[in-house]
C-alpha cells in the first residue's frame, strides 16, 4: 500500500490522530492506548471498539501479554513450545472471557452491543495481568495472582460498560459474570 496510512478514530474522539508511517508509530500508538486503558480510561475503551482494526489490536495486546507472561518459562525449563501453547490458550482465553461478557450483558442484563465490541474492549483487560511478574517477588503466590486478576475485572467492568452501553451497576455484574464463568471453564479445564 503506497502512501502514508492515518489511525483515524473520528475528530470528536481525539484519540490517535497522528499520522502512522509504518508499524512502528502504529505499535506506540496502540501502547499508548493501552497505557490509558490501564488506568481506566474510557476513551481508551472507544478507541478499540470504535477503531476499524479493533479486535486485531486487542489480539495483538492479549498475545504480547502472554508472550511477555511466559518469558519466565522460556528462560527457565518450559521451552519455546510450552510457550507458544500458553499464548495460545491465552488467545483463546480472552475469546471466552469476551463471549462470557457478551452473553451476561447483551442477553441476560439487555446491554446494547456486539461481539467484536465487546472483544475489541475486553483486550486492554489483559496487560494487568504483567503485574503478577512484578508482584510475585514481593507477595505469596496467591496475592500476587489476585491483585492483578482485581484489576483485570475493573477493566473488563469499564469494557463492558462502553462496549455494551451498560450501566455502571449492570456492567459490573456482566464483568462478575463473564470472569466468573471465565475461572469455572479455566478449572475444568485444567482437570
Amino acid at each position: 500500500m503506497a502512501g502514508k496510512e492515518t489511525a483515524r478514530n473520528g475528530p470528536a474522539l481525539g484519540l490517535i490522530e497522528a499520522e502512522c508511517t509504518g508499524p512502528p508509530a502504529y505499535a506506540l500508538g496502540v501502547l499508548r492506548v493501552v497505557l490509558e486503558g490501564l488506568f481506566l480510561r474510557r476513551q481508551a475503551y472507544l478507541r478499540m471498539v470504535l477503531a476499524r482494526e479493533g479486535v486485531a489490536d486487542a489480539a495483538m495486546v492479549v498475545g504480547v501479554t502472554y508472550l511477555l507472561l511466559a518469558v519466565p518459562g522460556i528462560l527457565g525449563s518450559a521451552g519455546l513450545l510450552a510457550a507458544a501453547r500458553f499464548v495460545i490458550a491465552g488467545v483463546f482465553g480472552w475469546v471466552v472471557l469476551a463471549g462470557l461478557t457478551y452473553l451476561v450483558g447483551r442477553h441476560l442484563l439487555h446491554g446494547d452491543g456486539t461481539m467484536p465490541s465487546v472483544m475489541a474492549a475486553a483486550g486492554l483487560a489483559f496487560p494487568p495481568l504483567l503485574a503478577a511478574l512484578a508482584l510475585r517477588p514481593f507477595l505469596p503466590p496467591f496475592a500476587a495472582i489476585v491483585v492483578p486478576s482485581v484489576w483485570l475485572v475493573a477493566c473488563l467492568w469499564q469494557a463492558a460498560r462502553v462496549s455494551l452501553g451498560l450501566p455502571p451497576a449492570r456492567a459490573a455484574a456482566a464483568a462478575a459474570g463473564g470472569y466468573g464463568g471465565w475461572l469455572i471453564l479455566s478449572a475444568v479445564s485444567v482437570i
